[in-house]
């Protein structure tokens, strides 16, 4: 029979092992701090995250320390302390990064105190900047646009011949109805 101290060992290392499958998963890690957000706040926010293809966890720092081994975040132990939320973007990165901002705007006690970018350990500014940059589709867009432009160009440039040539003969005609 098991204890209740074996049981409860049990089900932190169920939720580290949770954690750590998510943080592998999520090309967007981001660890905030939520310090001074009412609990209203949070929920409508968790609600945007997960219908933009994220999720929002609020987790103790013990377990999420032990959940990023193996990552960069495991070496900046100053970042698991104070009320730690973790928000995993599965989808749209730039996109969850952009509803961060928004919905840091006037909340002054809260902030972001880094995070995991493709693996990568990525500082608060540097998710601020991700937050700045065109949606995916956006960015899409004006490869497509970089792409097709040579090809616009160059049915311009072979259109215009037929149509010089065409007023050449025009103004030939022209001439010779002048003089004849």
């Amino acid at each position: 029979m098991m204890t209740a101290e074996r049981k409860s060992i049990q089900k932190k290392a169920q939720v580290v092992q949770e954690l750590k499958e998510k943080i592998e998963k999520a090309p967007l890690v981001i660890l905030l701090d939520f310090k001074g957000i009412d609990a209203n706040s949070v929920a409508d926010f968790r609600k945007q995250i997960k219908k933009s293809g994220g999720e929002m966890k609020v987790v103790k720092n013990t377990l999420l320390y032990r959940a990023c081994n193996g990552t960069q975040l495991y070496d900046r132990i100053d970042i698991f302390k104070e009320q730690t939320a973790v928000i995993f973007g599965y989808e749209d990165v730039v996109n969850n990064a952009k509803l961060l901002k928004e919905f840091l705007k006037g909340k002054e006690d809260a902030k972001v105190k880094g995070g995991l970018v493709e693996g990568v350990f990525a500082d608060a500014q540097k998710i601020d900047y991700l937050a700045s940059l065109p949606s995916k589709e956006v960015l899409v867009a004006q490869l497509l646009a970089v792409l097709q432009a040579p090809i616009t160009n160059f049915v311009r440039v072979l259109n215009a011949i037929p149509q010089k040539t065409v007023l050449v003969l025009d103004a030939i005609r022209k001439e010779k109805e002048k003089q004849g």
